[in-house]
Order: C-alpha cells, then sequence, then structure tokens
C-alpha cells in the first residue's frame, strides 16, 4: 500500500498514485521530489528503490472535475465505521447499510439516504423510517464533496502527515 501524493506545477494536490505510477513520471521526467532530495524521511523504500512520498508534476494539466463513487466502501469511510443508530465503532465487516428512508418504500440509492448500520440496529429499524422506529440518527447522511480530502480518510495518519502541508496550502 504505497502511495504517493501527486501535485500539479503549483503544488496544489491532485491525485494519490501508486509508487509504480510515481517511478514511472519520475524516470520519464515529467515529475519531480517536491520535497528536498536528501530528506529521507519522506522517502519509502521499495524493492531497493528510493521513491518521494509527494511528486509534483513539471508541466500544467487541466484537472477534470472527480466525483466520489457511491459505493459501501465510502459510505462507511464517511461514517467512520460508525453506526449511525447506536453509536458503536465497527469492523467493516460487522456494519450493513442502512436505508434511512426505506427500499421497500422506494428510498433511493443516493448518498443522503444510505447510512453505516450495525445489524442489530439494522434489524431494529426493519422497513421502518427512524422516527417511525423511535431511532434518531447521529448524523443526517450526505454527499461528500472534495474527492481527495475524502481520499485521504483511507490512509493510514503516518503516511498523511507528510501530505497534509500540501491541503492547508491548497
Amino acid at each position: 500500500m504505497n502511495k504517493v501524493l501527486l501535485l500539479d506545477s503549483h503544488n496544489r494536490p491532485i491525485n494519490i498514485c501508486s509508487w509504480k505510477r510515481a517511478l514511472v513520471l519520475l524516470m520519464k521526467g515529467k515529475a519531480v521530489n517536491a520535497r528536498h532530495l536528501n530528506d529521507i524521511n519522506s522517502m519509502i523504500k521499495v524493492e531497493n528503490v528510493l521513491i518521494p512520498l509527494v511528486i509534483k508534476l513539471t508541466y500544467d494539466l487541466a484537472i477534470p472535475y472527480q466525483e466520489l463513487p457511491f459505493c459501501r466502501e465510502n459510505i462507511l469511510v464517511r461514517d467512520e465505521f460508525v453506526c449511525q443508530y447506536c453509536g458503536g465503532k465497527f469492523h467493516p465487516d460487522e456494519l450493513t447499510l442502512d436505508h434511512v428512508y426505506p427500499k421497500s418504500r422506494l428510498g433511493p440509492d443516493i448518498w443522503e439516504n444510505i447510512v453505516a448500520c450495525c445489524r442489530e440496529c439494522n434489524q431494529k429499524k426493519a422497513d421502518r423510517t427512524p422516527k417511525e422506529a423511535r431511532m434518531k440518527l447521529l448524523r443526517r447522511p450526505y454527499r461528500p464533496k472534495d474527492f481527495l480530502s475524502f481520499e485521504l480518510k483511507k490512509y493510514p495518519e503516518n503516511l498523511v502527515r507528510y501530505w497534509r502541508e500540501y491541503f492547508e496550502a491548497s
């Protein structure tokens, strides 16, 4: 899971790529190390090759809008692996997805209608609304706005700390 933050030519984050993609960009001269060359702490060692954790493109690039895919993993990350009814934190395998407005009543499969939910709360709520089941949502479901900031939630803190300064500056 060795990932590299990719910056545009103006030091703004544009993507998180694999170390292999980063190596190709570096070797082709399309990117350079965004940090000091002798800062070993900002490098990862993969197969006896040092690769920077942050690289910067050497050319300008038009960046298309990226919409976050609507999928189970992203719902769980958005809700921080917490049941939105009881507040318990669970392993991803122990969580289900719940339609706030029930699917049996044609509740849509959209960000604003789906929450992470433990099995027990999902069974208790059944095919009712939270109000009918006398259950309260911890927070209202929402569609995440910033694709790249959301993606950061998926990586360990020890990796993200090297990247954070670029997100704060942009």
